[in-house]
């Protein structure tokens, strides 16, 4: 019988979680953003049995909050006003990323005690709008300014916000395209790969106790209907991240010596054992091939070399923003699309605040591995345009030794961004059509030019919209001019 694992004090360990989904939008009584945060904080620490006037640290996750310091807002509303405040940048990798960092301040002796939290009132602020209610603003004249945290996120030059090459629905969808040129699918096939791996992640939203969501199978997921209208082609509103959400989420991180003498009990308890982050060139325009994601795959290689096979990782949950990520992410990490990929279900279904769908995975992952002791349990964050990657493995059973947090950079810029308004011969490496309401509108492609450098650029030639939805146009040539392009 092997010796059981001494227990460093400065050892980073989860003690409490808490999920918030609001109901339907109250005008009448509206919540804002601080209140859902400070619910879910409140209940995280109920869930830890820690009391608020233990907290050293409040931080909050970046989002949509219209307010100057949200930590310092949520510490007031707890109790703990002194507390050292930070709100971190934005970006779906953020809350992994910002779990390493807290628990490497636990390591170093800089803080005994954290609770980290995010949170949107996006479907109250809409209904609000609606009503033609005001939406009001807290008064922030009295708090200080926090601490910021983490990378500026950037997403994107003016030309590709004019042509739609900034909209994440519109470049996972290309992404998706030259992910399906490359692997010599069909359009057809593609979109039943994509539908297929998402019903997954709804079977699993559906079976949630954090929140009530229906489920959806693949046949529903794939076809356009009013209620879930084609977005970005393959992509139904379905297979798209959904932020307008009334929801918040806390988790309360300390070192083990903390809760050992505040009295956390042990079945509270889940540990920090890796984190792994990685970053890419912020446009896939300015990658070798835009089918690739250098640094996640060199994390996910890591993840492997310390790891080993992460299919016998016994809980995963891949960031489900939309599917070529998570097929992308599942292929790297090496593992078969048929087993769960996810303990939340994703941002299409289980929805969450903007930058902070991470952190319902964690919150649901802590759920999980707290209900099957010793177990395993990997989480991935996605930030920008698979720019920001993030990989944490946690467990109920303490770590051999100190976790650490590795850092990878793979943002070398293999490739040239071409002038806006460059014209010539180009081939098409990346496609899809954006859709609204009233049906298609345009292409949006990521052109090649033949003399070196990549653009965006547009068409609304119907006869081009309806190509590139039954016909492969991936490494097709194409004529561009001025940001527009034609067959």
């Amino acid at each position: 019988m092997s010796d059981p694992v001494v227990v460093d004090p400065r050892t980073p360990v989860i003690v409490g979680r808490a999920q918030i989904a609001n109901g339907s939008p109250d005008v009448d009584h509206p919540v804002d953003a601080i209140d859902l945060m400070t619910r879910a904080t409140i209940e995280a620490l109920d869930d830890a049995g820690v009391a608020p006037s233990a907290v050293e640290t409040v931080g909050v996750v970046g989002g949509i909050h219209r307010h100057r310091n949200a930590a310092a807002a949520v510490a007031h509303e707890i109790g703990c006003p002194t507390a050292h405040t930070i709100v971190t940048t934005w970006g779906g990798d953020t809350p992994v990323a910002f779990l390493g960092e807290l628990g490497q301040r636990i390591v170093a002796g800089e803080l005994d005690v954290a609770v980290f939290v995010g949170g949107e009132a996006n479907r109250t602020r809409d209904a609000l709008r609606a009503a033609g209610r005001e939406v009001t603003k807290r008064d922030d004249n009295e708090t200080g300014d926090p601490e910021h945290w983490g990378t500026p996120l950037e997403m994107g030059r003016s030309d590709a916000v004019e042509r739609g090459g900034e909209m994440p629905r519109n470049t996972y969808a290309i992404f998706d395209s030259a992910l399906r040129a490359g692997a010599g699918e069909t359009l057809d096939e593609a979109r039943d790969r994509a539908a297929g791996l998402w019903a997954g992640y709804s079977a699993v939203a559906a079976g949630n106790p954090d929140i009530d969501v229906r489920s959806m199978d693949a046949a529903a997921i794939r076809t356009p209907t009013p209620d879930n209208r084609m977005v970005s082609w393959p992509y139904t509103k379905a297979m798209c991240a959904n932020n307008r959400v009334d929801q918040a989420g806390a988790l309360v991180v300390c070192s083990s010596a903390a809760a050992d003498r505040l009295g956390v009990a042990n079945d509270r308890r889940v540990y920090l054992h890796d984190t792994i982050r990685a970053s890419d060139t912020d446009s896939f325009l300015l990658r070798e091939r835009i089918d690739t994601v250098p640094g996640l795959d060199a994390a996910a290689t890591l993840v492997k070399e310390r790891w080993g096979p992460v299919d016998a990782i016994d809980h995963v949950d891949l960031y489900g923003c939309f599917p070529s990520i998570v097929h992308y992410t599942a292929a790297a990490l090496g593992l078969r699309s048929s087993r769960p990929l996810t303990v939340t279900g994703g941002l299409g279904f289980m929805g969450a605040p903007l930058n902070f769908a991470a952190g319902q995975s964690l919150i649901a992952m802590v759920r999980t591995l707290r209900a099957e002791p010793g177990t395993l349990g990997l989480v991935q964050g996605n930030g920008g345009h698979a720019a920001k990657h993030s990989f944490g493995v946690y467990s109920t059973d303490p770590p051999q030794s100190i976790p650490s947090v590795t850092v990878l950079d793979r943002a070398e810029t293999a490739m040239s961004m071409a002038a806006p308004d460059s014209s010539g011969n180009a081939t098409i490496e990346g496609i899809t059509v954006e859709y609204g309401r009233s049906g298609a509108e345009r292409a949006v492609a990521a052109l090649r030019l033949e003399g070196g450098g990549r653009l965006w650029a547009n068409s609304v030639d119907p006869s081009v919209l309806e190509a590139a939805i039954s016909r492969e146009l991936v490494g097709t040539a194409s004529r561009v001019r001025a940001g527009e392009f034609r067959l």
